[in-house]
């Protein structure tokens, strides 16, 4: 019993707190969710549907009244490289074969097979690498071949890296900082030491263009 008194004590007064910041909130968002659900009900089309809510969402999201100087986030952080696939694999020294899928990669064979399988599809697929030694291998050539792209990568450095365009505002991020993650990263944005290491951690990104049955039909034989 007593929980649930708890429960409904503190829902009380985190209600009474946002009232209390903004006494308009309760009215606008009713009148937003009234609109929403009659532009819903007069859509025609799933586009059309999510214009509406994008819409609502829009117009109740709101500037705080209160500005941070400072704010954390963690904890995912790496290095995304784009390379081309084909070409990665020819610096690896990888003859062309049959295509076949691997739920989990161990070697540059099964990196070689699976990547086959998802082109010669024309699709995409994301995939673990178990080994770390040789992952970290395939990691360097990638990021060292002709033409790669590296981007900071992971979900918190790249909230981090928007926070950061906010002048008056520092950055924290906790998470698996290499050296070539901590250059690519904004000024405003601080790693704690615990959160700095000796390697980067990598995802790669093996691209193929669109319509090149050729290149497929060549690396599946």
């Amino acid at each position: 019993m007593w929980r649930k008194a708890l429960g409904v004590a503190v829902l009380a007064l985190s209600m009474g707190y946002f009232y209390h910041s903004d006494s308009e909130l309760p009215e606008r968002a009713l009148h937003y969710l009234t609109v929403t659900l009659r532009n819903l009900q007069g859509a025609s089309n799933t586009a059309a549907v999510e214009q509406t809510i994008s819409a609502a969402w829009e117009a109740l999201i709101t500037a705080p009244s209160r500005q941070w100087s400072r704010v954390a986030v963690g904890v995912n952080a790496c290095v995304d490289v784009v390379v081309s696939g084909v070409g990665l694999l020819q610096a690896l020294a990888v003859d062309p074969g049959v295509g076949r899928d691997h739920e989990v990669l161990h070697s540059k064979e099964d990196l070689k097979e699976a990547f086959i399988h998802y082109m010669a599809k024309g699709a995409a697929a994301e995939r673990f690498f178990s080994d770390k030694e040789i992952f970290q291998w395939i990691a360097r050539a990638a990021a060292e071949y002709p033409g790669a792209q590296l981007y900071v990568g992971g979900n918190a450095a790249l909230i981090g890296q928007k926070l950061a365009t906010y002048p008056q505002l520092t950055v924290l991020l906790c998470g698996p900082v290499g050296p070539k993650l901590h250059e690519m990263l904004d000024e405003q944005i601080v790693v704690p030491p615990e959160s700095l290491q000796e390697t980067d951690e990598f995802h790669l990104i093996l691209e193929y263009k669109a319509g090149n049955d050729a290149q497929a039909a060549q690396w599946s034989k």
